[in-house]
């Protein structure tokens, strides 16, 4: 039986309706961080997508995710907020923790079930030193297992 009708079903007691949709979900305190100068937000449904306008991407290439819990979401979020934007490294996270909660669900898509952050580097050698260096910045948080990636050592990458 496809489950996913039930995130429909959160979004309004009477009628179905998209889970995106304002219905007082409370969005991380991040979200509304002011990004500096020559940045852009966008949102894309349950995402907030943060990039430089300078940067532009090649048509295909590496992604990183990080997982988070309902308990270090906003920690993890900084961390990655704090070492991609001196480094005009684009990246979108889930916008509030109602979200993350369904991202994690046991019915969840299992395509984004765990998925918190994504984070685009440029180039093969960008996502290795952006690994080691925020895999560092991250040692010891936990983090559901993101079924569809390998993960990068103990942290949540």
């Amino acid at each position: 039986m496809d489950k996913s009708y039930e995130l429909f079903c959160l979004a309004d007691p009477i009628f179905y309706d998209s889970p995106t949709r304002e219905q007082g979900h409370a969005d991380l305190a991040l979200a509304a961080r002011p990004l500096p100068s020559g940045w852009m937000r966008t949102e894309l449904g349950d995402w907030l997508m943060n990039h430089p306008d300078r940067v532009s991407l090649p048509p295909q290439g590496w992604k990183i995710h990080a997982s988070a819990t309902l308990e270090n979401a906003e920690e993890i979020l900084a961390a990655v907020w704090d070492y991609c934007v001196p480094k005009n490294i684009p990246f979108k996270f889930i916008r509030s923790i109602d979200f993350l909660f369904l991202r994690n669900a046991k019915y969840a898509d299992r395509g984004s079930s765990g998925k918190f952050v994504t984070i685009y580097p440029k180039d093969e050698a960008q996502a290795e030193v952006t690994l080691t260096q925020l895999g560092a910045i991250l040692e010891g948080q936990s983090g559901p297992y993101i079924l569809s990636d390998l993960r990068w050592g103990d942290p949540p990458l």
